[in-house]
């Protein structure tokens, strides 16, 4: 007999009191105008597996592959209904809320939702986990924004695209792209009007050599959404690992542009162990003052994702 593999998703909640967030200036404000400072964390690891994260060695779709071929088809697919179950609860969410958190960032890795050998059908499977996380945070007044962390072809070289080629194919094959905008019109039709989906968050840490690739797919994949969803805010990551905007010119509407302000300090290649020095916290604020220059130029809303 097969077994069961429903996946439990809680009842959506009750609508956030504040509606439908949007940019105002440097706020984010809810429909009755007041602010709304979001205050989080990430959900690595869970719907994007991260090897620094859950500690094993190399890119998803290959410890995948080991397993299944360790394991056989069924005893795989319990594994991972199992760990995609037990890696985010009821309690986890409790806990978030337990510490001021209002706001949790979704990373999603595509063939959740799509697999390679099927392109442009979706399966279902994986938007009944990503639900399954947004009620679960709802329900603790919390809000999410979904982050495709991982697209089609790999949107940059890391092991977090989960490519298993250290390449970004994504900005030279349009057929990645194509699939990525098709993913996106998908999501934006699902969670149009969720108003406990602070945004979307098109891209996980670009890097496109070329600069204007980049923000020739954001154009493009605005357009998409907002033919389909026009309230949502966009969150927009900068070029190279979110970090660089020196090519960003006038922002898109109703879109934050998000940076990933990382410390050196305790980096592998940096092994500086912080201790709050004068000199440490000056170059800690000289590498954020650079990746927020552009934000603070078009007088818009800073959020470090």
């Amino acid at each position: 007999m097969a077994r069961d593999r429903t996946i439990t998703v809680p009842p959506a909640s009750a609508p956030a009191p504040s509606g439908i967030l949007k940019v105002s200036g440097k706020e984010l404000i809810g429909e009755d105008g007041k602010p709304v400072i979001l205050r989080g964390a990430g959900l690595g690891g869970h719907l994007n597996m991260e090897n620094f994260i859950t500690g094993y060695p190399g890119h998803e779709k290959f410890m995948r592959k080991a397993l299944k071929n360790v394991l056989g088809e069924e005893k795989y697919d319990y594994f991972f209904d199992k760990f995609l179950e037990y890696f985010f609860t009821e309690k986890d969410a409790q806990f978030f809320a337990s510490l001021g958190f209002n706001c949790i960032r979704i990373p999603l890795n595509y063939r959740h939702i799509e697999d390679d050998a099927n392109p442009g059908v979706f399966l279902e499977r994986g938007f009944q986990w990503l639900d399954r996380v947004i009620n679960l945070c709802a329900a603790q007044g919390i809000y999410t924004i979904i982050d495709l962390h991982a697209a089609p072809g790999g949107q940059n070289g890391d092991w977090h695209c989960d490519t298993g080629i250290h390449m970004a194919f994504f900005w030279e094959y349009v057929e990645f792209q194509n699939r990525t905008v098709a993913i996106w019109e998908e999501l934006a039709r699902r969670y149009k009007g969720n108003t406990w989906v602070a945004g979307f968050n098109p891209l996980n840490e670009p890097c496109d050599e070329e600069h204007y690739r980049l923000l020739a797919f954001y154009d493009r994949v605005e357009k998409a959404i907002r033919a389909i969803d026009p309230e949502h805010i966009l969150f927009w990551d900068g070029n190279t690992f979110a970090a660089d905007f020196s090519k960003f010119g006038d922002p898109l509407p109703n879109s934050v542009y998000a940076i990933h302000d990382y410390s050196n300090f305790g980096f592998p290649s940096s092994p500086e162990v912080y201790k709050g020095t004068d000199d440490q916290k000056a170059k800690m604020l000289r590498s954020y003052e650079r990746k927020t220059a552009y934000q603070e130029k078009i007088g818009g809303h800073i959020w470090n994702g």
